[in-house]
């Protein structure tokens, strides 16, 4: 959790500060986050699909000028790959906000909106065409509404995934012990007891 939790903060400065150019390094930290560290098969369907909604989201504010992407006219490679990093969060250390939408809500309402707030006024990432309350209340709104989805997809996606497994295991077992039984009355057939 701590590692995951480090290692996002890292990609998100990187990514921020030196944009396109820390794509392969922020790449590279998810993989290993995804083939070593993660512990469900299906967390990179979760990780594409939470970005494709989070790229859609700040595609369509970008698009509308919310909020504009310095030095081009759509939405930059490196905020797609911030996305990812973000998205490899939700199973890891953001996992404490799992049982409570309205810790989900407060953390996206309160929290997550920093981010684009930070990056605009601090590293000149993201210029606003409103005036920085108004940003931040329809940013505030957009990512509550965005954790309690995100979390639930991530109910559907991991505990389906979990239950797979688990029907899968338990079909195996049932098939292992049948065959135990099988071969146990084919020997009585051929060795009846005297």
């Amino acid at each position: 959790m701590l590692v995951n939790m480090i290692g996002f903060n890292f990609a998100w400065f990187g990514l921020i500060y030196w944009g396109n150019i820390f794509i392969p390094v922020a790449l590279l930290m998810l993989a290993i986050h995804l083939l070593i560290l993660s512990d469900n098969k299906n967390e990179a369907k979760l990780v594409l699909v939470i970005t494709v909604i989070g790229v859609s989201i700040d595609s369509m504010l970008n698009y509308s000028n919310f909020f504009i992407f310095m030095g081009s006219g759509y939405t930059p490679f490196w905020l797609i790959v911030l996305w990812a990093c973000f998205a490899s969060t939700v199973s890891h250390s953001l996992s404490f906000l799992k049982h409570s939408k309205l810790l989900q809500a407060s953390v996206g309402f309160f929290i997550a909106p920093l981010s684009y707030i930070v990056a605009g006024e601090k590293f000149n990432a993201v210029d606003f065409s409103y005036p920085l309350v108004e940003t931040y209340l329809v940013l505030g709104v957009i990512w509550a509404l965005l954790f309690i989805v995100i979390f639930l997809l991530k109910s559907l996606i991991l505990v389906k995934s979990s239950a797979d497994s688990f029907k899968s295991a338990n079909t195996r077992s049932n098939d292992v012990a049948f065959t135990k039984l099988k071969t146990d009355k084919s020997a009585d057939r051929e060795y009846p007891n005297v």
